[in-house]
């Protein structure tokens, strides 16, 4: 376009090359203040989310950019802590897993964000590391996820999803994740766009984030009954799911189990206690069960107290 306007500004008469490009002017301004910081955004940036929507009509209250920018920032956070397992359980906080606010365009509120390597005040032996590539990872599992689920907002595929992610653990953290940056419908915005790399910026509104909940609540769908008995550890309250470990069964040392909707169970008393489950289980490639959607429970043996 520069090029473009040069050579129509060397063909007017003398004098009047201003005022008769003005509306030309303005079209390349406009390009370099929003198009190409907005493409910089994209370049500088592992994801990158918009938010759509009445309240970023005009310039929008900081206490709403922050409170979404702090929001997405602890479901990468929790996304992360499932991607690196057991060992860094309560270690990691959003303040360690620093994500770096690549920038805001005006307008729709975009903002990008980056993993970066943590400053940790005395790191284990590739501990930085492993919580880069992980930070890097969940980024690029929450664009995959939302991409996967866009396409239905009426009903989740928990077949598609396993396909992008066969960690029963990690894939309840990611739809966790999605549905958590879903918008509600109630702030003021009701659309958030996910993109990251080349794919075009997938969509989620209020009706994706109620199916994520039902698909949260139910994820196993279809399968065969089973039954275990073993101890409960690891609780999740917020995904309605523990681990099931110490199974009286050669091929399965321990199992995801999913228990929202189940009556009596109350998660204080359930962990470390001994409990028998029943319910439609998810297998893996080589068929040992990764997944219970529980429909019935029942406490074999009481934790022992030190854990109550």
């Amino acid at each position: 376009m520069i090029s473009q306007i040069a050579e129509m500004r060397a063909r007017l008469p003398q004098g009047t090359g201003d005022q008769a490009l003005e509306s030309y002017y303005r079209m390349l301004e406009e390009l370099f203040e929003k198009d190409l910081r907005l493409a910089q955004l994209r370049d500088d940036s592992d994801l990158l989310l918009r938010a759509e929507g009445e309240a970023f009509s005009h310039d929008p209250r900081l206490q709403l950019v922050t409170s979404i920018f702090s929001n997405v920032t602890s479901q990468v956070t929790g996304l992360t802590k499932a991607i690196l397992g057991v060992r860094q359980e309560g270690a990691l906080t959003p303040s360690v897993v620093d994500l770096g606010l690549s920038g805001i365009a005006r307008g729709s509120l975009y903002f990008g964000l980056k993993a970066q390597t943590p400053d940790l005040v005395a790191p284990l032996l590739g501990e930085a590391d492993a919580i880069f590539d992980s930070t890097k990872r969940a980024l690029q599992i929450i664009d995959d996820v939302a991409h996967t689920v866009e396409g239905n907002d009426e009903t989740v595929s928990v077949e598609a999803v396993s396909e992008v992610i066969q960690d029963p653990k990690v894939r309840d953290a990611a739809l966790l994740a999605v549905q958590r940056i879903s918008p509600s419908g109630r702030r003021g915005f009701d659309t958030v766009s996910v993109s990251g790399g080349t794919k075009s910026p997938a969509e989620l509104r209020p009706s994706h984030r109620r199916a994520i909940r039902e698909s949260l609540d139910r994820p196993v769908i279809s399968g065969d009954e089973i039954e275990f008995t073993g101890q409960v550890r690891e609780i999740d309250l917020d995904a309605f799911r523990f681990e099931l470990r110490g199974i009286a069964d050669h091929q399965v040392r321990d199992l995801r189990c999913a228990y929202r909707g189940v009556e009596g169970v109350h998660p204080r008393k359930l962990l470390g206690s001994t409990v028998r489950v029943r319910g439609l289980v998810e297998r893996s490639a080589n068929e040992i069960p990764r997944l219970m959607s529980i429909r019935e429970l029942t406490i074999v043996r009481d934790a022992p107290e030190q854990l109550g």
